[in-house]
């Protein structure tokens, strides 16, 4: 008989190992302290993954009542943060998720959701590394939505756009990449008495694509595509944009428009992303590899986790 929510951290351990191995799901929300913008607090990440979380449950619940939920208390962590945030190592993050998982996999459990919204590239790919070293040396599930999801904001995955009536600007892409409209339209839907009232002032803000680390690495990327290799010179394209936000002399702490935020939107892209997890889930209950390809997966020689 499931349907029980658990708190992990107020279970004995013999309480722990009475769960039943098959049909238990362990749940972790995991995202930094950062800082985002003048109008939204450095714990958003969090709160939206802890909202993900939530709505995911309540879908699987409905799906799968035979499932347990044990949530494990939420990680305050995440690596390539932007300037002024709290930066943790990278490693940090691949070990902890390792950390975690192995305690699990030790007691013949299976499966691990762990809901995030940071989308530092070194911190999506130690999360991935984590999930593919987990599975290959212990057939364990390390279930990580947004490394996929994420993907679909930044490239403008037309299936996605077409639910969230959004265009390029406005889903979490690039140029709305960091507590603009999107993250700013979660907090009003989510957790609107946290946001602060300058939001409706805010005006656009771009990444300059002018500046040489676009330029210089949009070229090569340019080029690493025309040798047949796609997915890297993507990545490195991406890099590029992004270095040209974060090394300037005085970056902005928010990319997009939160003037143009709604609670609607926040709605579209929670109710999206929140699926996106319960199909993660069924496919791992399914007996799938959890395996992702992140956002600067072909470059992950630089991330130095294993």
């Amino acid at each position: 008989m499931g349907g029980k929510r658990l708190e992990l951290a107020e279970l004995t351990g013999h309480e722990v190992d009475a769960l039943d191995r098959d049909k238990t799901l362990f749940v972790l929300a995991l995202s930094p302290i950062e800082v985002h913008g003048p109008h939204l607090p450095l714990g958003t990440d969090v709160w939206m993954a802890e909202e993900i979380r939530e709505r995911a449950l309540g879908k699987l619940a409905e799906r799968r009542p035979e499932l347990d939920f044990a949530i494990l208390p939420s990680c305050y962590m995440g690596s390539d943060t932007i300037p002024g945030s709290m930066e943790i190592d990278s490693r940090a993050v691949n070990f902890m998720l390792r950390g975690v998982a192995s305690f699990l996999a030790d007691r013949g459990f299976r499966y691990l959701l762990v809901t995030d919204n940071h989308g530092g590239p070194r911190h999506q790919i130690a999360t991935a590394k984590a999930v593919r070293r987990m599975y290959e040396k212990r057939g364990f599930h390390v279930i990580a939505p947004f490394l996929s999801f994420f993907r679909r904001m930044v490239e403008l995955d037309p299936a996605l756009l077409s639910r969230l009536g959004a265009g390029a600007g406005a889903c979490g892409d690039p140029q709305d990449s960091h507590a603009g409209l999107n993250e700013t339209s979660l907090m009003l839907r989510s957790h609107p008495e946290k946001v602060r009232p300058s939001w409706k002032e805010l005006p656009r803000v771009s990444i300059d694509t002018r500046r040489w680390p676009n330029l210089l690495l949009g070229a090569l990327g340019k080029g690493v595509r025309g040798l047949g290799l796609k997915e890297m010179g993507d990545d490195v394209a991406y890099v590029g944009l992004m270095l040209s936000w974060v090394t300037e002399k005085r970056p902005s702490n928010y990319i997009g428009e939160p003037s143009a935020a709604s609670p609607e939107a926040g709605e579209r892209m929670l109710d999206a992303f929140s699926d996106e997890a319960v199909e993660r889930v069924e496919a791992a209950l399914r007996g799938e590899r959890p395996y992702h390809t992140p956002l600067g997966w072909s470059l992950r020689a630089i991330e130095p986790s294993r």
